[in-house]
């Protein structure tokens, strides 16, 4: 993987858009003070393609942001990708992965200037990120174990456990192709197992069928048996039948006789009803007629006075016709008094809303001056904080240029105080003639005054010693104290922008609220007592209210009265069932005669039936007396159509039972020819078994796996010592055992690990017996080595080294060993970033990436 572009915004310590061009440069340093944003950069990326930084919750995002972008763009294995992840505060985040199918060659990478990026993302995040680390064939713990020295992390290899340590080195040597293997050796072998175990359960069934073969053989000879008496049987049945069958013709003849007899007394019982039915409904009609006109005077007078009703209501419609035509022309003045007292009252709702409004506005005003005397007294506040945090550092920053000072006068003072001391110790204990100092004879009086010059000069720069040392103790605690108290008043310069915001915002709002009562004072609140006025008085629409008037004098003048108008109708409603009882009145003086006749004629015809169908039913009686004594003979006739219905369905299924058996006896053959070719079958699965289960065997982690660490292990060890050798001058060694006895001594085999011993000069030890600079060095040329022998494989997909801070545990040798190694190996990888904060390491490297920790968030420049 060659990174290409990476763009960033709201992640971390970055909130402005901040973006790296990789393509400009091959080896570079990443440098910048502690905490401005170094380590982000490479954080930005894990991000973006594996969701995870220092955490993988919403602590990414930036604090002055609401969410967190990262845009990284890689060619990998000659395609280019790009990654595009997001997080909002209190939301779902977003990924998307995408492939250019076609762009512009640039250095001899293909950089998205141009072309068509085509989306490679799942339905789900989850989704998405698995198609990733498909792709890179990495997941995000060897990804930053292969060639990530993150910031703290640098030993994450050699820490790992050995176990993991074998995972590990398995997945960069791309391994887990020989997983998929054991999979599928196991996913046939599993096949082959569930054959061979449905064969046997056929062999079984077919050797218990086997054994059935002469309880089969006997049941076929008695079924044979009792089909032959059951045919007999039948015979004899049938010829009894045929006897029946002809005493039941009689009986069907005679019944049929009956039969028609008998529907022949239903039609005229029939007829009969409906006679008496006709005349019992000729009677009713006849008495309902005759009631009707026993009140003949009282229906004719009922009649006439409806009409009269009648007459009078024609009357009041004509008038209520002239009166409703006359009142319409009322509707207009009305509409027109009605829209103007709407539109009075929409008036007066709104200049009420304007003056609630001001009131409200009033009230603010009071609580804005309040505030904004609060807020005016704490950005006073904020800006003396801020002028004392500035005095302070300009004093910390004296208080230091003259503890620099002094420190390098004391180097000084005690290399004098030193030089006195070895002179004073040469003088003393000089023993010739001439003074080891001056080359003047050395008398005893001249030992002493040189002595005693020697001891004033050497108190005189102690004194100017300790001077100096208190006034460093001095000078240490209040830059101590200075810098506290700065960090103390770290946030001085937030708070007098926020309250300075605060005022311009609460000044505004008050100037506002103060333009808003003084225009309502001017306009609104004259016009709303008016509005009110007219309302209350209806002193509106005058012209229109004196022409309603003027109307509603005419329609008096009418005298037209809806009550009585109503009254005359409701009469003349209640009489209108006269009209109705005068008409049947008519028709039953015209029905009476007809009536009467009609039922003399239904009686004469309903005796004459009663006396046909009184003769029938004596015939009938001796027709039943009849068809009892052939019915004995019918009932036989069933019985014997039964039993030989049983006797042909016994014999039918005799004839199955036998065909069954004879098939069961002749299926054995068939059964004994398919139990040889099972058995066939099921030796050749087993075979496969066995060959299946050694496969199985050979592509797990004790197998072609493990040989193949065990191949690369030395090349690995071989470039790991080349590099520790260079690091260490030669002193230290590094050695992997991949076997180890078990603690239980009982056991004669080993078991498999990955221990890392390291020897030096005291003898071999363990990694974990090492610890700072000599830690580092051991971890940097094993994590260098893996890089390498990644790089060097065929299919190689990683070809970037990222070394974020190791160079703060060496000492300045360690370091120059340190990029001569990276200068080594520089050609092995297409892209190096080193990260440091020390400034005599910048310029070891030919491109420099400077990053810068500002107010606004960090910013990147290349130079």
């Amino acid at each position: 993987m060659i990174p290409l572009h990476l763009k960033l915004s709201g992640f971390l310590s970055y909130h402005d858009p901040a973006e790296v061009d990789f393509t400009r440069f091959h080896l570079a340093c990443i440098s910048g003070s502690n905490g401005s944003g170094k380590s982000s950069l490479l954080e930005a990326m894990t991000w973006a393609l594996f969701g995870e930084a220092r955490k993988k919750d919403e602590s990414v995002i930036n604090l002055q942001s609401t969410s967190a972008e990262v845009a990284f763009t890689f060619d990998y294995e000659g395609d280019t990708f790009r990654v595009l992840r997001s997080a909002t505060r209190g939301k779902t985040g977003t990924l998307e992965f995408q492939v250019l199918d076609e762009g512009t060659a640039v250095n001899g990478s293909t950089i998205p200037l141009q072309g068509n990026w085509r989306p490679l993302t799942e339905h789900r995040m989850s989704e998405t990120q698995q198609r990733i680390e498909q792709v890179l064939r990495l997941d995000y713990e060897t990804f930053v174990n292969v060639s990530f020295f993150l910031q703290g992390r640098a030993d994450e290899f050699a820490q790992q456990k050995p176990s993991q340590r074998k995972k590990i080195l398995g997945n960069i040597l791309g391994l887990e192709i020989w997983e998929i293997y054991k999979e599928r050796a196991a996913e046939r072998r599993r096949d082959i197992a569930s054959r061979i175990k449905g064969i046997d359960g056929n062999l079984e069934e077919i050797d218990k069928e086997l054994e059935e073969e002469p309880a089969r053989k006997e049941k076929l000879a008695g079924l044979e048996k009792e089909l032959a008496q059951q045919a007999d049987m039948r015979k004899t049945q049938e010829s009894t039948l045929a006897s029946l069958r002809n005493a039941h013709a009689i009986y069907e003849k005679q019944a049929e006789i009956f039969k028609k007899n008998s529907a022949a007394l239903k039609e005229k019982q029939a007829e009969l009803d409906e006679l008496t039915s006709q005349l019992a409904q000729k009677q009713a009609d006849c008495n309902s007629s005759a009631e009707l006109l026993a009140r003949a005077a009282e229906v004719d007078a009922a009649y006439a006075a409806w009409g009269q009703a009648r007459q009078e209501l024609e009357r009041w419609n004509k008038l209520g016709q002239e009166f409703h035509a006359q009142e319409k022309l009322r509707q207009p003045f009305l509409d027109e008094i009605n829209t103007e007292k709407v539109k009075l009252e929409q008036e007066l709702a709104r200049l009420k809303g304007l003056a609630n409004s001001a009131r409200s506005q009033q009230e603010e005003i009071s609580h804005l001056s309040a505030g904004i005397e609060e807020t005016r007294g704490l950005l006073e506040t904020a800006e003396a904080k801020n002028q004392e945090r500035e005095a302070g550092k300009v004093r910390c920053q004296e208080a230091r240029v003259r503890q620099e000072g002094l420190r390098t006068e004391q180097a000084s003072l005690k290399m004098e105080m030193d030089r006195f001391e070895a002179r004073k110790i040469q003088l003393t204990t000089a023993e010739g003639a001439t003074c080891p100092l001056c080359g003047q004879p050395l008398s005893a009086e001249h030992r002493q005054v040189t002595l005693e010059q020697i001891q004033a000069e050497g108190t005189q720069r102690g004194d100017a010693f300790r001077a100096n040392k208190a006034l460093l103790d001095e000078l240490a605690v209040m830059i101590e104290q200075g810098d506290k108290r700065i960090r103390e008043l770290a946030s001085a310069e937030k708070e007098q922008l926020t309250h300075s915001n605060s005022l311009a915002r609460l000044t505004e709002r008050l100037e506002t609220a103060q333009k808003g009562v003084a225009e309502w004072e001017k306009t609104g609140a004259g016009r709303l007592l008016d509005v009110e006025g007219l309302l209350t008085t209806e002193n509106f629409a005058r012209t229109a209210r004196e022409q309603l008037a003027q109307v509603d004098r005419e329609l008096a003048a009418l005298g037209y009265a809806a009550e009585a108008h109503e009254t005359v109708r409701q009469v003349e409603q209640a009489g209108r069932s006269s009209e109705e009882e005068y008409r049947r009145l008519g028709e039953a003086r015209a029905a009476i005669k007809p009536l009467k006749e009609a039922i003399d004629d239904i009686g004469k015809r309903i005796a004459k039936l009663q006396s046909g169908i009184s003769s029938m039913r004596q015939d009938l009686e001796e027709e039943t007396a009849s068809l009892k004594s052939l019915d004995a003979s019918a009932s036989d006739l069933r019985d014997a159509e039964r039993r030989l219905f049983d006797l042909r369905e016994l014999e039918g299924k005799l004839n199955q039972d036998v065909g069954s058996a004879r098939t069961n006896v002749k299926v054995l053959d068939t059964q004994r020819a398919r139990k040889k070719l099972l058995g066939g079958e099921r030796e050749e699965l087993a075979q496969q078994d066995n060959r299946y289960k050694k496969l199985e065997r050979a592509f797990g982690k004790d197998g072609v796996p493990a040989l193949l660490i065990e191949q690369a292990l030395p090349e690995i060890e071989s470039k790991a010592n080349e590099l520790l050798d260079r690091l260490s001058d030669g002193t230290m060694a590094v050695r992997f055992v991949t076997q180890s006895e078990y603690k239980a001594k009982k056991r004669e085999d080993l078991k498999e690990t990955l221990d890392i011993q390291i020897s030096d000069g005291a003898g071999v030890r363990d990694y974990e017996m090492y610890s700072g600079g000599e830690a580092f060095l051991v971890n940097f040329a094993i994590r260098l080595a893996l890089s390498e022998v990644l790089a060097s494989r065929k299919g190689a997909r990683l070809q970037m080294l990222v070394i974020d801070e190791g160079f703060g545990s060496q000492d300045e040798l360690g370091r120059q060993r340190l990029i001569q190694s990276i200068n080594a190996v520089q050609n092995d990888f297409a892209k190096i970033l080193v990260i440091t904060h020390l400034e005599e390491m910048k310029d070891a490297f030919p491109t420099r990436i400077v990053v810068e920790k500002t107010v606004q968030g960090s910013t990147i420049q290349v130079n």
